[in-house]
């Protein structure tokens, strides 16, 4: 019988970010208590990262690429570390979990959310409460900004998700429930932004996962009130519209997911009972294993 989700074993944990490496082990990150687990392929659970590890105080987007781990540490005062290091881009070596790199959000940078890799090695991460992106060149010691664009400014969250696909840069924000396509030059520098229109409205627009040919995983995560529920979500993009199909509902908050195979790993979150006091204490946090529609594969 196929997988139908992974417990985590610890009842604060607070997951937020996901990723996968080539061999199939799945990497994923406390929001609660700054650190990172490692779940191998045969689903047995250690720790990767330890709590505080390289300055990490709440673990939120995570991305692999290569032989390095990449994980935004920042800080929305819910870490038993809160108040111990600056927001930043940090990178562990997968082989060991040893610390390999930090980078701190530059210019009043303040909230690291979401990373993708370009196909030249670049890495880029969303800022939620500064309308920026930032990039960390290949052998860069520094993150440096890559797009600050006012059309991204709101309350709260706005920048999340962000994805690479064909050519171009795309993000989704947060607070409007929106998809964007932000082109590419020739440089590698971003480009024209195109807001797409979406066939469906959706609400918390958190996890972006680019699948290849204009297709995608939109988490919805359903907001950050009292009994909010999320949805997985396919989108289709073609020109500036976005054709949304949903894959899955009714899920507990989701945050991000990740896709091996025909399989979309989604984190539930329930970042409604860190958010809301009224919200009581969280169910056992697992990790949802998806078999993706033949369209979405």
């Amino acid at each position: 019988m196929a997988e139908t989700e992974i417990l985590l074993p610890d009842a604060a944990f607070a997951p937020e970010g996901i990723s996968h490496d080539a061999a199939g082990n799945l990497y994923v990150g406390s929001l609660t208590q700054g650190r990172i687990l490692k779940i191998s392929a045969r689903r047995s659970i250690s720790e990767f990262a330890p709590a505080g590890a390289n300055g990490l105080v709440s673990v939120v987007g995570v991305h692999v690429a290569g032989d390095q781990a990449y994980a935004c540490s920042s800080d929305p005062g819910v870490s038993a570390l809160t108040g111990t290091a600056v927001p930043a881009l940090t990178a562990f070596g997968t082989q060991t979990g040893a610390p390999a790199g930090r980078y701190p959000l530059p210019e009043g940078g303040m909230f690291c959310n979401d990373i993708a890799a370009l196909p030249d090695g670049t890495i880029l991460v969303t800022d939620s409460f500064v309308p920026r992106i930032y990039a960390l060149a290949p052998g860069a010691d520094r993150l440096d900004i890559w797009l600050d664009d006012a059309r991204f400014v709101g309350e709260g969250f706005n920048l999340n998700g962000i994805a690479y696909d064909d050519g171009a840069v795309f993000v989704a924000r947060y607070n409007t429930g929106t998809l964007h396509r932000i082109a590419l030059d020739a440089e590698g520098r971003a480009g024209v932004i195109t807001d797409l229109t979406m066939s469906t409205e959706i609400h918390g627009a958190d996890g972006l996962t680019a699948l290849g040919g204009g297709r995608f995983l939109i988490v919805e995560g359903g907001g950050l009130s009292a009994g909010a529920r999320g949805a997985l979500w396919g989108a289709t993009v073609s020109g500036a519209q976005a054709k949304l199909e949903v894959i899955a509902e009714n899920l507990n908050v989701p945050t991000t997911a990740t896709v091996i195979g025909q399989t979309a790993y989604v984190v539930e979150g329930q970042l409604d009972h860190l958010f809301d006091p009224t919200a009581g204490a969280a169910d056992p946090y697992r990790i949802l294993a998806i078999e993706l529609p033949a369209e979405f594969r």
